[in-house]
């Protein structure tokens, strides 16, 4: 039931007067207490505005709202020269699209990086391993890893992109696809994968079973996991000292950078040059580290993978 407070129409200076309280077991998250809220509110506002002699003419003037509409900037028309009318920025272009494009390379990293630490695992359990180092040397068993990853990566986003394209033009979308951000997302998706999947079978080559895995698999991730949980304040402000500089950090580079590159908002021509540099790099290095592992591990038995160890076999090889 509703017990309405008698003083709900002049509120005084008792708070307790003026309540409206709707009792009942799940008052909570009952829906009929949010519909009890519009009926009374909007009869209390009736009453208050009779009093007051307003007419109803009046009163939708009053509480006439104006929407402040998103707009780009003005440009120029690169064919014309003249000047384009600024155009509605919607949701799409601005979260929808971002997201997708981040969500496509995390989806490939699943896909091909990441199940590269339980496939090196197997196959040094299953000594198949042993056997294909007497053809191969350990860095060429670990590129091959990587290069096949690479090659489903491809071929998977090459189907996802080109399948968005055609569906976006079809219905009539096409002019909220960034297609100069198409060209980053396949380059910064090949760094990605070389740096993860270097990462994922050199801490594979040091697994002696499925504990082992798991216990190193989700740190192993959190390079990749991390950048989800920042894409909405990197979404809003792109251009921010928090968005550059994380966006600038080799793990993040990838992700962050391409969401960066999404949005409407124009970034700075020199930034993903930057980051790509920069992930390239430290791609190096993570191949260069991952092959140090990887070459003294495959073939040992018996060993817990610990951290000092690791770092041990980078450093010493």
């Amino acid at each position: 039931f509703v017990e309405i407070g008698p003083e709900v129409v002049h509120p005084g200076p008792d708070p307790e007067k003026s309540r409206i309280k709707y009792y009942s077991e799940n008052s909570l998250i009952d829906e009929v207490r949010d519909w009890f809220s519009w009926p009374i509110n909007n009869r209390l506002r009736q009453l208050r505005v009779d009093e007051l002699n307003i007419t109803e003419e009046d009163m939708n003037d009053l509480f006439y709202w104006n929407n402040v509409e998103g707009l780009g900037l003005i440009s120029v028309d690169k064919k014309t020269g003249g000047v384009q009318d600024a155009k509605q920025i919607g949701i799409g272009e601005t979260i929808i699209v971002p997201y997708i494009i981040v969500f496509l390379m995390f989806m490939m990293l699943m896909m091909s990086a990441i199940p590269l630490l339980t496939a090196v695992m197997e196959e040094k359990l299953n000594r198949i391993a042993e056997v294909l180092l007497g053809s191969v040397t350990p860095f060429q068993f670990m590129m091959g890893k990587i290069l096949g990853g690479i090659a489903v990566s491809l071929t998977a986003s090459s189907v996802y992109v080109i399948g968005g394209v055609i569906t976006a033009r079809y219905l009539e979308l096409g002019n909220m696809i960034p297609y100069d951000v198409i060209p980053w997302f396949f380059a910064y998706l090949i760094l990605n994968i070389i740096m993860v999947g270097s990462g994922m079978t050199a801490l594979g080559s040091a697994c002696n079973d499925n504990k082992d895995a798991q216990s190193l698999q989700f740190p192993a991730m959190l390079p990749l996991i991390l950048p989800l949980f920042i894409m909405m304040p990197v979404i809003q402000s792109p251009l921010s000292s928090f968005s550059t500089g994380l966006s600038l950090f080799p793990p993040f580079t990838p992700m962050l950078m391409l969401l960066r590159l999404s949005t409407p908002v124009t970034i700075p021509v020199w930034q993903p040059w930057v980051g790509l540099i920069g992930v390239l790099i430290f791609t190096y290095f993570s191949v260069w580290a991952g092959g140090r592992i990887f070459r003294t591990c495959i073939l040992l038995q018996g060993q817990k993978p610990k951290l000092a160890n690791l770092v041990k076999y980078v450093v010493r090889g």
